[in-house]
């Protein structure tokens, strides 16, 4: 038999045409004479050669039965070889993932038994560190080491001062232990003057309890007094509202009284101001007013004069000397309107003449701007030509080296 390798490299030669791939099978049914075939014992060269041209005739069958075949050749494939390649590719999907199940499931134990050694070595390893630190806490104190003595930092508080006392007899003049004005009773009398400001603390702060009593004591009082004052003033609020309600009561029976009384003031007056009116009528229609009686217009002070209130018009000559003296202000007012006008014409002619000479000068200012606005023009247009002519030279020039829209259109237009 020969290898699955072998097999597949057969179906991937079914589709060459002819004797190329007789010629392929015989080469390779050579080349494996001495390898895979030959393990069958006592295969001849006529035996190989035979087995070859059968196979090539079963090949060619297999071929014209793939032309003859209208739906397999316009399809063009081989649905049998590609179930089967599916079913085999499915077959070696299937071990693998098992294989890699089985891989997956040795590594996690693999993993566990790592894990599970690993905190062994830790629990050791800190066993052991826990010993050595007890031995060093027990075995290796500082102080029993032999150098101890040179390295205790209270050597010098253990041993004894140079001077103890003013008087020691070990102090001597070329010790230079002992100066003018040193005061050797300085800590004795520091440690009295902490002691007595101890004492007086104590006695502040018995003062103070003593003071706080007696604002709580005091503030005790106010608060008996105050509750005491609340009471009294609730009762003076009770008698208060009690008054008040009876003074209430009493406006407003009063209220009654003043408001009957006045209805029946009221009552009384519209039937007095009826009679009034009705006198008043009376009188008005016997009036000279209402008569039209021209002698009552005139005023008793001069004849001349009219009574306001009983006036009934003016005569004919009163009448037209009113007209003339009408006709003569209107010609009077004509006149002076004709004045007025001349005078807004001539008005009218300087503020014309000034006008035409802010004209003139709002056009001189105009067009020296518009020569000033011409300049800069120019001069940003020679600014940005040197710019432009800089950024050439900068780009084409000193930068010729940069990125590019080329660079990035030969992108996508080769397949390697």
């Amino acid at each position: 038999m020969v290898s699955a390798a072998w097999c597949c490299r057969r179906k991937r030669m079914r589709g060459v045409e002819g004797d190329t791939v007789e010629n392929i099978v015989y080469m390779m049914l050579q080349a494996t004479a001495g390898g895979v075939l030959a393990t069958s014992g006592d295969v001849s060269r006529e035996q190989i050669e035979a087995r070859v041209i059968e196979r090539r005739r079963r090949l060619e069958d297999e071929r014209k039965a793939r032309i003859f075949n209208a739906k397999q050749r316009t399809i063009g494939i081989d649905k049998q070889a590609l179930e089967q390649q599916i079913h085999e590719k499915q077959r070696w999907q299937e071990e693998e993932r098992k294989m890699d199940q089985a891989f997956a499931d040795r590594l996690l134990v693999t993993e566990q038994r790592v894990q599970l050694m690993e905190r062994e070595v830790q629990r050791a390893r800190k066993e052991n560190l826990m010993s050595i630190q007890d031995y060093r806490d027990q075995m290796q104190q500082q102080h029993m080491r032999k150098e101890w003595d040179l390295n205790d930092p209270l050597t010098l508080r253990k041993d004894r001062p140079a001077r103890v006392t003013d008087d020691d007899p070990i102090v001597g003049p070329a010790s230079l232990q002992k100066f003018a004005g040193e005061d050797l009773e300085y800590g004795n009398r520091f440690r009295k003057q902490q002691q007595q400001q101890a004492i007086w603390v104590v006695e502040q702060m018995s003062e103070k309890q003593d003071q706080i009593e007696q604002e709580r004591e005091m503030e005790r009082l106010f608060a008996e007094r105050q509750s005491e004052i609340d009471e009294r003033r609730s009762e003076l609020e009770m008698e208060e509202m009690k008054s008040r309600a009876a003074m209430n009561y009493a406006v407003r029976d009063y209220n009654l009284a003043l408001s009957e009384a006045k209805k029946e003031y009221e009552t009384i007056r519209k039937m007095e101001e009826m009679e009034d009116a009705l006198e008043e009528i009376k009188n008005q229609i016997s009036s000279d007013t209402l008569t039209e009686n021209r002698a009552t217009t005139i005023s008793c002070i001069a004849p001349h004069r009219y009574i306001k209130y009983h006036f009934k018009g003016l005569d004919p000559e009163q009448v037209r000397s009113i007209r003339e003296e009408q006709i003569r202000q209107a010609n009077e007012k004509a006149n002076q309107k004709k004045m007025e006008q001349e005078e807004d014409q001539n008005w009218d002619l300087v503020q014309e003449a000034v006008r035409r000479n802010l004209i003139a000068g709002e056009r001189e200012v105009f067009r020296r701007k518009q020569e000033i606005a011409r300049q800069v023009a120019e001069e940003q247009r020679r600014q940005a030509e040197e710019a432009r002519k800089r950024k050439e030279v900068l780009y084409k020039q000193v930068y010729a080296g940069a990125v590019d829209e080329s660079f990035f259109s030969q992108f996508g237009t080769s397949s390697r």
